[in-house]
Parts: C-alpha cells; sequence; structure tokens
C-alpha cells in the first residue's frame, strides 16, 4: 500500500519553482515507474492538483485501489485546492472522485483555513495505508512528489515525509523539478 503526498501544480506567479506545469508529464511518468516498481497494490493520498490527482490517475490507469483523504468537504476542497490553479484540474478531480465508491472517499469535517486540517490529512493518510497494508499483511511504503527542498515548519510535503519516516516507512522520493 502506498501512501501519497507531494506538491500541488506551482501558480502561474509562484517566485519559487516547485513543480512547474511544463513538468506535469515528465511527473506524471516518474510517479508510474516509482508504483510499477514499488509494486503498488493501492494508494492512499489527497487529491489536491498536481502529485494527488497525477497519482489518482495513475493508479486508476494500473487498475489499483484508491482511497482519498480531504480535510473538508469535497466542493469546499475542490475550491481551494483544486480549481485555483485553473487548466482542466476541476474536472480531473470531479472524473476521479466520480470514480470512487463513497467509502473510498474519507472526509475529516475540518473548517477551510482550519490551522491543523491538512497536517490531520497527512496523518490519516499514513493510518489508512498502513492499515490498509496491515489487513493484507503487505507494508506500507510512502511516496513524496517534491522538489527535494523544504520551506520549513509549514511545508506540509516536508511533514508528510517526517511523519512518514518517524513511522519506520520507507520512503520514495520523485522530483519533480
Amino acid at each position: 500500500m502506498l501512501a501519497v503526498a507531494g506538491r500541488r501544480i506551482d501558480a502561474e506567479d509562484a517566485q519559487e519553482r516547485r513543480f512547474p506545469a511544463a513538468n506535469e508529464a515528465v511527473v506524471a511518468a516518474r510517479l508510474l515507474d516509482a508504483m510499477v516498481s514499488a509494486n503498488a497494490q493501492a494508494v492512499v493520498c489527497s487529491a489536491a492538483c498536481g502529485t494527488d490527482i497525477l497519482t489518482l490517475e495513475t493508479a486508476t490507469h494500473l487498475g489499483l485501489p484508491r482511497r482519498v483523504v480531504l480535510p473538508y468537504s469535497r466542493q469546499q476542497f475542490r475550491a481551494s485546492s483544486v480549481a485555483d490553479r485553473g487548466g482542466a484540474w476541476g474536472r480531473r478531480f470531479d472524473a476521479i472522485l466520480a470514480l470512487l465508491p463513497s467509502e473510498e472517499v474519507v472526509e475529516l469535517h475540518f473548517q477551510p483555513g482550519h490551522k491543523k486540517a491538512y497536517a490531520a490529512v497527512n496523518s490519516r493518510i499514513l493510518e489508512e495505508a498502513t492499515a490498509w497494508a496491515a489487513s493484507s499483511n503487505r507494508s506500507a511504503l510512502a511516496m513524496v512528489a517534491w522538489n527535494g527542498s523544504s520551506r520549513g515548519t509549514t511545508d506540509l510535503t516536508d511533514d508528510f515525509r517526517r511523519l512518514a519516516i518517524e513511522r519506520n516507512l520507507e520512503v520514495i522520493y520523485v522530483p519533480t523539478l
């Protein structure tokens, strides 16, 4: 079972490049390679534009079970973490969630803007993947798609990475640059 987190696609006016839109295809190919190499049996992640949506699309292509963890309702999450980057991200999000049974979409019911909402999502993704793995006598792995550089204490991708290491999970890194 693969717990996944990573960078969102950069905003058009981003000061620092973390996951430029121009790198979408190459990162998708890297995610596919990593998932196949890790012999992933299922994927647990959120559904933000960038790493999450690419991972979920790849898992769908591979025929893998998927579970999505959202900090709040689908509509609120779509507005704040998907459609805000424009393009077709909103349609892709809708298509992914339409394919999932309702029990595979976990909403944590935080209020938008809650300080700990995304940290709670990170923790829940790791918990879900670990429990799913244990139920089938497998090991959970963590995959982090990022630029390899932390933004400090507010960097939720780095937070996910650290949590995975603290839980003694093997971490697979996928570069976004």
